[in-house]
């Protein structure tokens, strides 16, 4: 027993000596972060200036009151203004010309200037083809593959970088032409109980909706080592046949930057250090050395990267049935194959008459709270008719789409 209580003992300070590690960010914090992008496209070109901040902090914090202007080797100069806190949009629309030279420039309001290297406008390649293709993943999962090509790109070689918008379809399963109608949701008033009635509804708001969203990672592609120095079949989004984006009809926009290969190597440093999923990786997360400098402190560190890239764009479109004709459609991302029916008169409610009738028991409307937090449609009434659970309801999102997208169809939308 004296053994065991030893163990006991010794295992109990091992523990006590062992500090919480805690991971704390401070070599970079307060450096200024620029991310400016010119490209061929005539529109107001935006510069986003902030401060880096510790890792655990959640906010961003905007660098206000600077001067930012684009300047060409012609003499122009593109001059931005702060049109939200950190966000400075250019005062006219221009377009960065291919073979002709450009230069962030900066001041903050502190006085401290910063410049970027003189970067070239490259060549636009156009996109040739996109095309989509049913294919199984390296993980054996079945989908569809949205897949470039390019063509007659020269024999100098070529840096891309790639980006997307997909837009999506989505049709509510249980939208019903009635919805809730409150009647009465004040306890006791005049001595009645709650009502809640049905009535229809002006509008088909939230039976078609449309789904957007953006790509997140880094896709880069190039043809220095390729021996026909063209891009065949390149992968730039793979969507499982499950995901609910596909269900009815499905639409992506892909952008294609050309790049130097200048910012085809830091966008390549950025891509590993971002895939870096540990501080013990090899890869270890570091600063990131870009293409704009402190005129004012050769010392001072600036994150972020003035990039003048030509852009070429590709919108293309397919339905479910195309790729996969005569098979089920996904599954919605809503479970709606349960109904509910919550209660309109809560257990133990009660009212004593006089003064127009005071609540005493249970004073809340589990059926009414939820149809004003817009949590449930109308379904269905019960039969027989039970006064305390007069409705079958469903989850919003099965006869409401809004939760899901937008019911305002995009002008680019074709049917």
């Amino acid at each position: 027993m004296k053994k065991i209580l030893y163990i006991i003992l010794a295992f109990c300070v091992l523990l006590a000596c062992i500090d919480p590690f805690e991971v704390e960010t401070q070599a970079f914090a307060g450096v200024l972060v620029v991310d400016a992008r010119l490209t061929n496209e005539v529109k107001q070109h935006r510069v986003l200036l902030s401060r880096a901040r510790p890792f655990e902090q959640d906010s961003i914090s905007p660098e206000r009151n600077a001067t930012v202007s684009i300047i060409e080797n012609s003499g122009a100069n593109y001059e931005f203004e702060e049109t939200t806190p950190g966000i400075y949009i250019s005062n006219i629309a221009f377009a960065g010309e291919p073979g002709k030279d450009y230069r962030l420039l900066i001041t903050t309001a502190n006085g401290n200037s910063y410049a970027s290297n003189i970067e070239e406008m490259p060549e636009n390649v156009p996109i040739a083809s996109l095309s989509f293709e049913r294919q199984t993943d390296d993980f054996g999962e079945d989908g569809v593959a949205v897949v470039l090509d390019n063509s007659s790109l020269g024999n100098q070689p070529r840096f891309f970088r790639y980006d997307y918008e997909e837009n999506y379809k989505i049709v509510a399963p249980n939208w019903d032409p009635f919805e809730f109608d409150i009647i009465d949701s004040v306890a006791c008033i005049d001595g009645d109980a709650f009502e809640v009635g049905i009535k229809a509804k002006n509008s088909l708001k939230g039976r078609i909706c449309y789904g957007r969203q953006f790509s997140t990672n880094i896709n880069l592609a190039s043809t220095a080592n390729l021996e026909d120095n063209n891009l065949s079949k390149y992968l730039i989004r793979f969507v499982n046949r499950e995901n609910y984006i596909l269900m009815h009809r499905y639409s992506i926009l892909v952008k294609q930057y050309t790049q130097s290969v200048d910012a085809h190597s830091y966008y390549q440093d950025l891509e590993s250090f971002s895939a870096s999923e540990s501080v013990f990786s090899e890869t270890q997360p570091g600063f990131l050395m870009g293409n704009i400098i402190s005129e004012t402190n050769n010392n001072e560190s600036v994150i972020g990267y003035f990039e003048t890239a030509a852009i070429s764009s590709k919108r293309i479109f397919f339905d479910y049935k195309d790729l996969f004709p005569d098979e089920p459609l996904p599954e919605y991302p809503i479970t709606c194959s349960r109904l509910g029916d919550p209660r309109l008169i809560p257990r133990g409610y009660h009212c004593t008459l006089g003064s127009g009738g005071v609540c005493d028991g249970n004073c809340e409307s589990p059926l009414i709270n939820q149809i004003q937090a817009n949590l449930i449609v109308f379904a269905g009434e019960k039969e027989p008719i039970d006064f305390t659970r007069p409705f079958f309801t469903l989850p919003v999102g099965c006869g409401d789409c809004t939760v899901l997208g937008s019911d305002i169809k995009p002008d680019f939308w074709i049917d």
